[in-house]
């Protein structure tokens, strides 16, 4: 038995069909890569203000370091201080 070979319309109509398709699957990569564009320039962005402040936390963990170290040292002189004027005192 012969099959009958699909008219030349219905091939045309077939194809396109298929260029419909691929022109909205390109429309929404070029929306996706818009998307991921802007995505990326938002990221960029808060990484900037990000290292600002953590640059500003930095210093200021820095200037606390150095104020509990003088605060030790002061404690110690009091201590050994302490500890000479009871020697001192004979006690």
């Amino acid at each position: 038995m012969q099959t009958m070979a699909p008219p030349e319309d219905a091939m045309k109509e077939r194809f396109a069909r298929i260029d419909e398709r691929s022109d909205r699957t390109d429309e929404r990569i070029l929306e996706v890569d818009r998307r991921v564009a802007e995505a990326a320039k938002e990221t960029g962005r808060r990484i900037d203000e990000n290292t600002v402040e953590i640059k500003g936390l930095r210093q200021e963990m820095i200037a606390l370091n150095t104020t509990v170290q003088r605060g030790n040292y002061a404690v110690f002189a009091a201590i050994i201080g302490a500890i000479l004027a009871i020697l001192a005192k004979g006690g």
